[in-house]
């Protein structure tokens, strides 16, 4: 069988590919032929005709197998190509090579729930992502990707480079705070063998990629992934551009983070960064959308994975608590008057020995404006106290403490590389003197959630009134962060900063009325705060529930903010449970009551 190129899309000389049939064997052999005795030809058929009508001088040609398409492997050879990989590959190469197949590509399908009818979902959506296979102390493999990549996943499956297959994976930790999840893929890691049965560990299980240290600025990174513009493995390169806090967009927090000029594009997120030695520096997680700025995508650093990892072992493999803070609101003193009012004074001109004069820097720090309830530092620090270093690392007069040579971030920083527990020594400036504290850290939680932790979020229905839990979604849905909004979303929006004075305060919400004969005259209330219920202050919605299991008397008031002069809402106490019960008949709600407090 000869097959040959048209003459009028190829160069000279014309190739034809012969398949020879020898003792039983197609072999293929190639051969040259001058283009200039090819005739016209018009179609196959014609060709063939004048090819047994005339000879050519034929030219055998050395046959390279992969110059158009790899050499790939037939299901009937039957070789160990583990070994003969093995010993083909260098072994920088095999490196390279078990290192880009341990980058997965992550499926998931997301079923978020519906924050302003909290009782249901929305639509499902899909997405895919990026992930990387680690070795976790204590724990295991798993697969490390962001935390935003499964929020919410239904179903949640991963693939190895140049598989076919797609393995369910089982979201087993979530760190929003710091956008890291670990997945667990038990067909891709059975569980381990004890080491005392002379078990090995299955060749086929992907190489564990290791952590290495964070890099320097114009250091060169690769970023590994599958972004959006097609589907197998892509591979960008960088340099470090900076190292310092950032607001990591998953839940609000400000974290240590790195920032590159490699490409960071939908779909790379949750893929590892790595140095010159194949270690993972970062994980990718997110960029800047704004057309002005190009070559920009942030990281978050391997010493904010270790802390996750860490957090996450030593919680049992399943929960992140987050990261620390000294729960303190600051000012700055870069005002040389404002200084000199708390008698720390500016800098001052000696003269030395030899005649030289030098500047001696005075006491520098921040000075504290409020100390949180929740903070371990309440009842220690005060107002007017000035924070000169913690745990004897100087503070700036910009609140910032020194990092590495030539580079400064932020105080908390270092505060947040603590954990749930460790104390923190203080060196303070009080009332013109210099004293030494300490208390223990923790993280502070916020009065307005940025999440539930993929829970669907609370809400209580009372004759018709449903009330939820103000949060960052809830505010999101309500587009409070638009140009214009509403004068009640614009009061709620206020809240997001108010600090949280018990550990299960909540601020409740009216969010809608559900229209029944016995709230009529209230279905345009939505969107308020609720201060008391029979002149009892609301501190959740659990306590609200509690309060409207309790109350005896024959109405039930409900007074929104603002505290003078705010709506006022009259019910019926005795008809509330058929009234709620014929509510939640009518809009298919299974339960009146869901929280997320334990």
């Amino acid at each position: 069988h000869i097959n040959m190129l048209s003459p009028s899309m190829m160069m000279s000389p014309t190739i034809a590919i012969v398949t020879l049939l020898s003792c039983g064997v197609p072999t293929v052999v190639s051969f040259s032929f001058p283009l200039s005795s090819v005739p016209s030809m018009h179609s196959t058929c014609r060709y063939r005709r004048a090819l047994s009508h005339r000879s050519y001088p034929l030219k055998a040609t050395i046959e390279q197998d992969d110059i158009f398409w790899p050499k790939s492997l037939s299901f009937s050879e039957n070789i160990d190509s583990d070994e003969h990989h093995d010993e083909i590959l260098g072994e920088e190469e095999q490196l390279l090579t078990s290192t880009l197949d341990s980058v997965l590509k992550i499926y998931a399908t997301h079923s978020e729930p519906d924050f302003l009818i909290p009782w249901q979902k929305q639509h499902q959506t899909t997405s895919t992502s990026s992930g990387f296979v680690l070795d976790v102390p204590g724990i295991g493999y798993r697969v490390m990707t962001n935390a935003h990549s499964v929020e919410y996943g239904s179903v949640v499956q991963v693939q190895r480079r140049g598989d076919d297959q797609k393995h369910a994976a089982i979201v087993e930790a979530v760190g929003n705070e710091c956008d890291l999840a670990l997945l667990r893929v038990d067909s891709l890691f059975p569980p381990q063998s004890d080491a005392d049965d002379g078990s090995m560990i299955d060749d086929d299980i992907p190489y564990a990629m290791p952590l290495g240290p964070l890099p320097s600025l114009q250091d060169e990174v690769e970023v590994l992934g599958y972004p959006a513009g097609g589907d197998s493995l892509c591979v960008t390169k960088g340099v470090v551009s900076r190292i310092e806090m950032q607001e990591y967009a998953q839940a609000g927090e400000r974290l240590l983070a790195m920032q590159i000029d490699a490409a960071i594009n939908p779909g790379n997120s949750g893929g590892p960064v790595l140095n010159d030695h194949f270690e993972v520096v970062g994980v990718a997680f997110q960029g800047i959308d704004e057309e002005s700025i190009e070559n920009v995508g942030y990281v978050v650093p391997s010493s904010v994975v270790l802390h996750f990892l860490e957090d996450v072992r030593r919680n049992n493999g399943k929960l992140a608590k987050g990261f620390c803070h000294l729960g303190l609101e600051c000012s700055l003193l870069e005002n040389e008057t404002f200084r000199k009012f708390l008698k720390l004074g500016g800098d001052d001109t000696q003269i030395n020995g030899n005649g030289a004069k030098r500047k001696r820097k005075r006491a520098t720090g921040v000075m504290v404006r409020k100390v949180l309830p929740t903070s371990g530092a309440y009842g220690i620090l005060r107002g007017m106290d000035v924070i000169l270093a913690v745990d004897g690392i100087p503070l700036g007069n910009d609140g910032k403490i020194p990092f590495r040579r030539g580079e400064r971030v932020d105080l908390g920083g270092y505060v947040s590389s603590l954990f749930e527990g460790d104390e923190v020594h203080l060196t303070l400036w009080r009332e013109g003197k210099e004293m030494e504290v300490s208390f223990p850290v923790s993280p502070i939680k916020s009065l307005v959630p940025s999440h539930f932790s993929n829970a669907p979020p609370p809400y209580l229905i009372c004759s018709g009134f449903v009330f939820t839990a103000l949060s960052v979604p809830y505010l999101e849905a309500k587009g409070a962060w638009n140009d214009f909004c509403g004068e009640n979303v614009s009061y709620l929006l206020g809240l997001v900063n108010a600090p949280l004075k018990q550990e299960e305060d909540e601020v409740v919400v009216l969010a809608q009325v559900l229209a029944h004969r016995a709230n009529l005259g209230y279905e345009n209330f939505f969107d308020l705060h609720l201060l008391k219920f029979n002149d009892v202050e609301v501190r959740s919605l659990r306590h609200l529930n509690e309060l409207i299991d309790k109350s005896a008397g024959p109405f039930m008031t409900f007074e929104f903010a603002p505290e003078d002069g705010g709506r006022l809402i009259v019910l019926d106490q005795a008809a509330n449970d058929q009234v709620t019960k014929e509510v939640c008949s009518e809009h298919a709600i299974g339960t009146p009551f869901v929280t997320t407090q334990k």
